[in-house]
């Protein structure tokens, strides 16, 4: 058995918005009752609460922040457990194959039948990744460096990289939505299907006539599934509403048993007696994109980001926006790679900002354009940063897009020399492709750094054990260079009815930070 068990997961936070309109009434879920009704002896129907429809039950193209769509649905390759602790799915066992993290094998459940019928064989799960590879979704820019997979056996699939990766556990649990949810061979003859209609081995398989797109999606066990003793429910039913309080209402009326929670309603939640939990996730603050100086020469300075950061009272604003479920920081990660200390290196000084702002040659301060957005407080964090910066001689000209896809086209774009930004926790060579890489969405003009540089291509081919040195390196480095002004880590979390068991609802961690939703089970 691989020793990766304990390795780090979950995703990237993917913002995205829905004008969804809410087609039918409440009152068309299951009864108030918590957990819905059941007979003696069977299990209760789970009813699930989402802001948004998944677009597509495609797993290869999928957004992340659906992945709940498809969990139910399709056994990952390894299955990551709420706390982030890995344990085997379709795969049994997994390992890298000699040095510099290149190549990766894994021995496939032998037996397993997908809910279609067909059978989970290496060369079926061959080419599940080749099509994942080629529909173009989040994933499959993970497997541009695969350059073969072999398959020696029935039950054995090893994989060659160009380039080493060491994070492979986590994309092959839920943290590779596409990756890891192996789609059946007789799926993969009429992928177009796979937009409506699942084709997984999970526990669960979608009930397509029950099922109302963009509304609610109904799931029923699945009589194959590998793990039987671990179908929980009679019945899963998501219910797509988009509003947040009108979802609490759903929860306290006993509608809805749970769902992601929101800083906004928590307290109202916590009064409401439904178990509320969160974790620090989501740093939010400025992303200093033009590093170089190209569209705002002050920002090619060091000590100017520099100043930016001293004059940002982090306490201030956290508790202005976020109370007691948000915490200041200055860091991109609160997993593998985060510093306690680190937090301390921009205490709020603003004489010292302007000290770093006159030897850097601004002594008068300068203007600085910053594209943001309404959601997940974008518009409140740029405008709390922007009368801050105005006491050091910084004039903030804020561009709220109100519409998600707009704000993400810009922000890349090279056209801004700054963003809000709202990023999750996600280990850190996952991070460095995400974030800071000069191939990331994040780094809109490519801004590379020696030292920066080199730790990752360490980490790339690190052995676990050194992962978390490495990891603390990178993310000092980052903080030194100041390409970012975190400000607060914004908490993501669930809430739910005392009709689930509090076990996989209170273990997640700020790098884990949503439950696995198969792990959730009925109280008592």
């Amino acid at each position: 058995m691989s020793s990766q068990h304990t390795s780090r997961t979950r995703r990237m936070v993917a913002f995205a918005a829905a004008a969804v309109a809410l087609a039918a009434s409440l009152t068309a879920c299951a009864p108030p009752s918590g957990g819905g009704s059941s007979s003696a002896g069977t299990p209760p129907e789970l009813r699930i609460a989402m802001q948004a429809g998944p677009g597509t039950l495609d797993p290869a193209t999928i957004n992340q922040a659906a992945q709940w769509y498809v969990d139910l649905a399709y056994s990952p390759l390894i299955q990551s457990s709420s706390d982030g602790t890995l344990r085997p799915g379709l795969a049994t066992e997994w390992e890298y194959i000699g040095e510099g993290n290149t190549q990766f094998r894994l021995t496939l459940r032998e037996g397993v039948t997908f809910a279609d019928g067909s059978a989970l064989t290496a060369e079926g799960v061959k080419q599940h990744l080749e099509y994942v590879k080629a529909a173009g979704g989040q994933m499959s820019g993970v497997l541009a460096t695969l350059e073969s997979i072999d398959t020696p056996d029935e039950l054995t699939v090893e994989l060659t990289f160009s380039t080493g990766n060491p994070e492979l556990p986590f994309y092959f649990s839920q943290g590779g939505v596409g990756l890891a949810d192996v789609i059946s061979p007789t799926g993969l003859e009429n992928t177009d299907s796979l937009g409506t209609m699942t084709a997984g081995a999970g526990p669960y398989v979608l009930d397509a006539q029950a099922t109302i797109a963009n509304d609610t999606y109904v799931y029923v066990p699945n009589e194959n599934y590998w793990d039987e003793e671990n179908i929980h429910w009679s019945k899963v039913t998501i219910k797509v509403i988009p509003n947040l309080s009108s979802t609490l209402n759903a929860m306290k009326s006993g509608q809805i048993d749970f769902t992601t929670g929101d800083y906004t309603t928590a307290t109202e939640a916590e009064k409401a007696g439904l178990q509320v939990h969160f974790v620090p996730n989501v740093f939010s603050g400025l992303n200093l994109l033009d590093r170089e100086g190209t569209l705002v020469p002050a920002l090619g300075d060091q000590r100017v980001r520099q100043a930016i950061n001293h004059a940002i009272d982090r306490e201030a604003i956290v508790e202005a926006l976020y109370g007691k479920w948000g915490s200041a920081t200055t860091q991109t990660t609160h997993g593998v790679g985060y510093v306690e200390a680190l937090d301390d290196r921009y205490e709020y000084d603003p004489e010292k900002a302007k000290d770093l702002l006159a030897e850097a040659g601004y002594p008068d301060g300068f203007t600085l354009p910053v594209v943001s957005a309404p959601f997940f407080n974008g518009d409140t964090m740029v405008q709390a940063i922007a009368g801050q910066l105005s006491e050091v001689g910084i004039t903030v000209e804020a561009d709220s897009k109100a519409d998600v896809n707009e704000y993400v086209t810009k922000m890349a774009s090279g056209e801004y020399p700054a963003a809000w930004i709202g990023f999750g926790t996600l280990p850190m060579f996952v991070e460095s492709q995400q974030l800071y890489g000069p191939d990331a969405l994040f780094n809109a003009f490519k801004t590379t750094d020696a030292e920066l540089t080199a730790l990752t291509q360490q980490l790339a081919v690190a052995p676990a054990e050194e992962v978390r040195d490495l990891s603390e390196q990178i993310e000092t480095r980052l903080v030194d260079l100041a390409w970012y002004a975190p400000v607060a880590w914004a908490p993501l979390g669930q809430y739910a009815t005392d009709a689930i068991d509090p076990e996989a609802v209170t273990t997640t961690t700020g790098e884990h930070p949503i439950a696995a939703i198969v792990d959730l089970e009925p109280a008592g």
